[in-house]
């Protein structure tokens, strides 16, 4: 069976990109299951009700991590496949795509292990290199648009 991206060759630059979307979906499940296990699993925390933990506890930590994550996820999905449907150079898509992947993932291995300050400490810097990558990405998917 040919993929999408064999029968349309126009996508297959962006390859790097789908790649990157890749790798976010499967670190999205390997924290699905952390937040499950690590925690849920020690019983400090309820599924279904508000955090009762803080920043110094880790299964606190492991599911705030989880929720910013699924909080982040469609709209950067989203915003990279309107990038590829709109135009945006194959370049930039993929650099951009790829940085704020990185950028995420070093960003839950900050707050997993509790690195720096709650707020303008390292997990806020990496935090926002992420976010400005997807609102590069946004601006230029709108100026492919008007354009």
């Amino acid at each position: 069976m040919e993929s999408m991206i064999q029968n349309l060759p126009q996508l297959a630059p962006y390859q790097p990109a789908f790649f990157w979307l890749l790798v976010l979906c499967l670190v999205l499940l390997v924290q699905s299951f952390l937040a499950g296990a690590l925690g849920l699993g020690k019983g400090d925390e309820v599924p279904g009700v508000p955090l009762k933990g803080t920043h110094r506890d880790a299964s606190f930590r492991i599911l705030r991590t989880y929720a910013n994550s699924i909080e982040n996820f469609s709209v950067f999905v989203a915003t990279a496949f309107l990038a590829i449907l709109a135009g945006v150079g194959v370049a930039a898509v993929n650099w951009l795509v790829g940085l704020h992947v990185v950028l995420r993932i070093v960003y839950w291995a900050i707050y997993y292990r509790g690195i720096g300050k709650v707020a303008g400490g390292p997990r806020t810097i990496t935090y926002v290199a992420a976010f400005l990558m997807n609102l590069i990405l946004a601006v230029l998917t709108a100026y492919a648009m008007i354009t």
